[in-house]
């Protein structure tokens, strides 16, 4: 039978949190998988989205572009190769294997005779590593790993505006134009990272309660001049909130969202459902997410401690909480996916490099 390879770390996404977690653990000597849903679906973290825009805040590609940056991550992962070295008389592979897959499930199992786990646990990790096309078989492999980060981020939710429900899948016909910040006529999804781009200028806010409190909050350093569209929705807002949106001269518009007006690639108002058209210099919006997690099943035990938009909780060194506060062996995250952290390109890749040297710390045998 032939030895089935057994990764030190298999790291799912390939964002700026996963290409930090798999090269911090390679410098530590450790044998990492990749798995990098990007080719294969139409999951792409956040800095994607931003195309001409020069990313900011990604503190060793200063001035990079979202797709720019992508391939900087992966040439980043690829310049450390797997390789044999030997340490002490033994031979091991160390080094980074990106693979393109979307992993479908990931599963705790027992260890084969003479196979080393820390703290006697084992990952299989099944993924697609084809692209998924309706009415093709999908193609399947099974990679094995002692430790899991979890990088793979979340999809903010996508208001109803000019979507089409396609025979395959969602289809946004605007998404490839207008979606984040496309250019600098965009949406945006992050107050703080493109705030600055629209100083002293009119926003339109496409939110409600909560979500778009923190926005208009947070886009006061930036301008008073700001308008929330509800999209159909009526207003959920506490009356403190009322109170001050009255007094800041912020208006809100319950009227439903049905069209984007827009010239080339530049988003340049908004057509509402009764005929009217407003035009606005920048638009934000936030309609929550979905978190890339579903591969954990219940059925296979999988408990986490989330936050209420599913994140996950982790301790000091990325490790994984479940529900109790308790560390879960061998799992991490890093990134978006981790609660009650910025979302934001240099504290990802803090909790990157975070994860990635403690599950390498499991590796010791001493």
């Amino acid at each position: 039978m032939t030895e089935r390879t057994v990764y030190d770390v298999a790291v799912i996404g390939a964002g700026p949190a996963g290409a930090q977690a798999a090269v911090s653990a390679a410098h530590q000597m450790r044998h990492v998988l990749v798995l990098d849903a990007a080719p294969i679906t139409q999951r792409k973290g956040r800095a994607y989205w931003s195309k001409s825009v020069e990313l900011q805040d990604a503190p060793v590609f200063p001035g990079i572009t979202g797709p720019r940056f992508v391939r900087a991550l992966r040439e980043w992962m690829d310049a450390q190769p797997v390789r044999r070295v030997a340490i002490g008389g033994r031979e091991r592979a160390v080094g980074i294997d990106r693979r393109a897959g979307l992993v479908l499930h990931v599963q705790r199992v027992a260890p084969e005779a003479g196979e080393r786990a820390p703290a006697g646990h084992l990952f299989r990790l099944e993924a697609s590593v084809s692209p998924l096309h309706r009415g093709h078989a999908v193609e399947r492999a099974t990679f094995f790993a002692r430790t899991v980060v979890v990088a793979s981020g979340f999809d903010d939710l996508w208001p109803d505006i000019e979507v089409e429900e396609g025979a395959r899948r969602l289809y946004q016909r605007y998404r490839s134009v207008f979606r984040f910040a496309g250019n600098r006529k965009g949406w945006h999804v992050c107050i703080r990272c493109d705030g600055h781009l629209h100083v002293d200028e009119h926003l339109a806010v496409l939110a409600n309660g909560d979500l778009a409190w923190g926005i208009v909050r947070g886009a006061q350093d930036f301008t008073d001049r700001m308008t929330i569209l509800t999209n159909g929705a009526a207003p959920d807002f506490s009356a403190p909130q009322t109170a001050v949106l009255r007094e800041r001269k912020i208006e809100v518009i319950t009227e439903r969202v049905v069209a984007h007006i827009g010239k080339s690639t530049d988003l340049l108002g908004l057509r509402l459902e009764d005929g009217r058209e407003l035009y606005f210099d920048g638009f934000i919006l936030d309609y929550g997410l979905t978190p890339h997690t579903d591969y954990f099943k219940e059925a296979d035990g999988w408990a986490f401690k989330r936050d209420e938009d599913g994140l996950l909780y982790v301790d000091e060194d990325g490790q994984v909480l479940d529900p109790e506060g308790e560390p879960v062996p061998g799992v991490f995250a890093a990134g978006d996916i981790v609660a009650d952290q910025r979302n934001l390109i240099a504290t990802a890749f803090g909790l990157g490099q975070n994860a990635g040297l403690a599950a390498s710390d499991l590796m010791r045998e001493w």
